[in-house]
């Protein structure tokens, strides 16, 4: 379902003809250290960089550009000076027991950077090439999993922030973005956008720049190359940089610029400090992997994509659970999506079971119509989640619906809310540790691997009479 604050978000600014704010706090983590760096590549090359920016937050780029990146030399005389400063940076991150952070201005220049990254490091004869890959292996990983600082995109930072009035996928290039951020005075907004569209802020040149004026000094440039005139040759090699060098310069100006949206804008999310501690562990974790000398594989196996999975699956938990305490809008979208339980506190009552035993009951009345709460599931007062609360029983009376909790947990701590009080329950606080705790299990169970990834026929099913259940729901229930 589509988020309705984000859809309420894009309509407003369709209608101010600038962009609006929809966030409450920062969600990302600013590192002031970070690295912008701003790949650029030839149109077909995949695998290379012809120019490239590189700097850090509010300070001038460094540009580098390679007069031809097919050529093989003189692409890794670029990548070997880039791995130089990405080695720098990292190790500095590292003994200050900090992580690294790279920006890009989009989600195409960070899939360049995860493409270069898996070629580079299976790199032979080529030392600090392939040193270059493996550095920007971690960040490429860390990627797709949820709440990661390591590899952030301008245009994503800018999203998780603002709403535009126009669609999702037009909001990935960040020239059109910031004209909605900062629309040019006298100019309607979508002829402000055209010209926008115009600015190369991707990873590729225009084709039209590509078939007008990069091709004609590419083969110049070759062909002095053949002649062996090393004054010529020079001389088309200060030509190609002179047409490339303020292609990468405004890319990375922009990205600059994004960052000047974020950055005292908002108030850091709660959240972020447990991301920025994870971060930390996975940037400690992979370089000494490095340094023991363990391989980057092509590809996992299956103990290892096992671990992947399990990661980014719980990322995703424990990123969306985390973001709802101390986070205004993201507790409003979790109530319109039904997680959290918003209602009216009765029906108290306290059941002795034992010696200094008692079980302690009460209810919610919410008038939600999309609550996703079942039995079992276990819910905490979000305004002190301390108190835990199992659901027992959801039932719909009317226009209302009631829920019945269990008190769980923190009953002496924070007690029972009273009757006739509002109350809101969530998901609890994600367990950041949940994972190291189970991965003893996990890898004891994943010591033989399973039949689909071995040579060997699938083991033979017994030949039993399933029955179906009675009542199929609550067998499936029973499952839990």
């Amino acid at each position: 379902m589509s988020d309705p604050i984000r859809l309420i978000g894009r309509l407003r600014a369709f209608e101010a003809r600038r962009a609006i704010r929809v966030a409450s706090h920062l969600q990302v983590s600013i590192e002031p250290h970070a690295l912008v760096v701003c790949p650029l590549a030839m149109a077909g090359e995949d695998t290379t960089i012809h120019a490239v920016a590189i700097g850090g937050i509010g300070m001038p780029p460094q540009i580098r550009v390679v007069p031809d990146p097919r050529v093989r030399d003189e692409h890794y005389a670029l990548i070997e000076w880039m791995g130089g400063v990405i080695e720098s940076y990292y190790q500095e991150r590292r003994r200050l027991g900090e992580f690294p952070q790279i920006w890009v201005s989009s989600g195409a220049a960070a899939g360049h950077l995860d493409i270069l990254a898996d070629r580079l490091r299976f790199t032979r004869n080529a030392p600090v090439v392939k040193r270059t890959g493996d550095l920007l292996t971690y960040v490429t990983e860390r990627m797709p999993v949820a709440g990661q600082q390591a590899l952030m995109t301008a245009t994503g930072a800018l999203s998780a922030h603002y709403c535009t009035g126009q669609q999702e996928g037009e909001d990935e290039h960040l020239g059109v973005f910031l004209t909605w951020l900062d629309p040019p005075a006298g100019i309607e907004i979508w002829r402000a956008i055209e010209i926008a569209e115009r600015q190369i802020m991707g990873v590729k040149t225009d084709p039209e720049f590509d078939r007008t004026d990069l091709q004609p000094l590419l083969k110049a440039y070759n062909f002095a190359r053949k002649t062996g005139e090393a004054a010529q040759i020079r001389r088309r090699a200060d030509a190609i940089e002179a047409h490339l060098a303020p292609l990468v310069g405004d890319i990375y100006a922009s990205v600059q610029r994004a960052l000047g949206f974020l950055q005292g804008r908002f108030p850091p999310a709660p959240v972020l400090a447990e991301l920025v501690r994870c971060e930390a562990k996975e940037f400690f974790n992979f370089m000494n992997s490095r340094d023991n000398d363990y391989p980057l594989p092509y590809r996992d196996s299956p103990k290892a994509a096992a671990f992947k999975i399990s990661e980014r699956e719980l990322a995703i938990q424990n990123t969306e659970r985390g973001a709802i305490y101390g986070d205004r809008l993201a507790q409003a979208r979790a109530q319109l999506s039904g997680k959290i339980v918003t209602g009216v506190c009765g029906g108290a009552t306290i059941t002795k079971t034992g010696p200094r035993k008692f079980d302690h009951r009460f209810y919610i009345d919410t008038a939600q119509t999309n609550l996703h709460v079942r039995r079992g599931d276990t819910l905490a007062l979000l305004r002190d989640p301390r108190l835990l609360c199992i659901v027992e029983d959801v039932n719909r009376i009317g226009a209302v619906t009631r829920v019945s909790f269990l008190v769980d947990d923190g009953m002496r701590a924070v007690g029972m809310p009273p009757n006739g009080a509002s109350v809101d329950l969530a998901p609890p606080p994600p367990d950041w540790f949940w994972l190291s705790r189970m991965r003893g299990k996990m890898a004891s169970r994943l010591a033989t691997p399973p039949w689909t990834h071995v040579q060997a026929p699938p083991p033979a099913q017994p030949d039993t009479t399933n029955i179906r259940p009675h009542r199929l729901l609550d067998a499936v229930e029973n499952l839990r």
